[in-house]
């Protein structure tokens, strides 16, 4: 919840948008969404909800008025290393807002008195 709330809305907090907390994945043969989410959620302008894989596959299938955008941008969260000792994680958020149009962000976080701070962020990918 860490990463949705204090990383994603600020940013996406004027649009809707769906977002999958997902495992990393352990090779090309599980790379499905229904084998890689674990929970769902959606924002529209009041606060994240959580839903259901199968509510979150339609929102990503509409478009706006019938065009090739998307009616909701999509992004995964995914943890990509932790070490509990140190108090440290990766995570990176895909972000989706349209079929050419995305970008990967990491972000080192640091839990410092049981509240988890962003240290730093980096572009990992660009479409």
């Amino acid at each position: 919840m860490f990463a949705i709330e204090e990383i994603l809305v600020p940013k996406e907090r004027d649009s809707s948008f769906v977002v999958a907390w997902t495992r990393r994945s352990t090779g090309i043969g599980d790379v499905s969404i229904e084998q890689l989410g674990q929970r769902f959620w959606k924002w529209e302008g009041s606060g994240l909800v959580e839903i259901t894989l199968e509510e979150y596959k339609d929102l990503i299938a509409r478009r706006k008025d019938g065009s090739a955008s998307f009616a909701y941008s999509q992004h995964t969260v995914t943890v990509m290393e932790m070490d509990e000792e140190k108090g440290e994680a990766v995570v990176e958020i895909g972000s989706l807002y349209g079929p050419l149009t995305g970008a990967g962000i990491r972000y080192l976080l640091r839990e410092e008195g049981g509240t988890w701070k962003k240290v730093s962020e980096e572009t990992v990918w660009i479409s």
